[in-house]
C-alpha cells in the first residue's frame, strides 16, 4: 500500500472541501475574539513605540543643542530603533487584525445562510501570513543572538 503526502502537493488538495460545523465554528469565533483583542493591544503597542521613538528623537535633539550629554549621542539612535521596531511590529499585528475582521464577517455570513468560504479562506490566509512573519522574525532574532554569543566568546577568547 502506497501512501502519498497530499498536503505537500497543493494540486491534489485544491478542490477538496472541509465543512466546519457547530463546535468548530464556536471555536473559530472565540479565536476571532482573542485575535481581535491581541491585535488591538498590538496597535496600541505600535502607537506607543512610535510615540516614544519620536519623543526620544525630539528631546535629544533639543537637549543636545543646549549642552553636551552622553544621552545626546545614544538618544537619537534609540528613537530610531523604537520607530523601526514599531514598523516591524505593525505587520504581524495588522495580519492578525485582518484575520479577525474577515473571520467575523465569514462567521456572520454562515449565520445568515450566505456563502462564506472565500472570506474564510482570506481570513486563514492572513493568519498564515501572521504566523509566517512571526516565525521568520523569530528565526532572525535567534540568529542574531547566536552571532552575539559567538562574538562574545571570540572576544573573551582573544583576551
Amino acid at each position: 500500500m502506497e501512501t502519498t503526502d497530499t498536503l505537500g502537493n497543493y494540486v491534489e488538495i485544491k478542490d477538496q472541501k472541509i465543512i466546519l460545523e457547530g463546535l468548530t465554528l464556536l471555536h473559530l469565533n472565540e479565536i476571532r475574539k482573542w485575535t481581535r483583542f491581541l491585535s488591538v493591544l498590538g496597535f496600541v503597542a505600535v502607537g506607543l513605540l512610535l510615540f516614544v521613538g519620536v519623543i526620544m528623537l525630539v528631546t535629544t535633539f533639543l537637549r543636545s543643542t543646549m549642552q553636551f550629554e552622553p544621552i545626546s549621542i545614544i538618544g537619537p539612535w534609540l528613537g530610531i530603533i523604537y520607530i523601526i521596531f514599531a514598523i516591524i511590529y505593525f505587520f504581524p499585528v495588522f495580519y492578525l487584525f485582518r484575520f479577525s475582521a474577515l473571520a467575523k464577517h465569514s462567521l456572520l455570513m454562515v449565520n445568515t445562510g450566505g456563502a462564506s468560504n472565500e472570506m474564510m479562506a482570506q481570513a486563514i490566509n492572513f493568519l498564515k501570513k501572521h504566523f509566517r512573519f512571526v516565525g521568520i522574525f523569530t528565526i532572525a532574532i535567534l540568529a542574531v543572538y547566536l552571532l552575539a554569543v559567538i562574538g562574545f566568546l571570540i572576544v573573551f577568547a582573544i583576551r
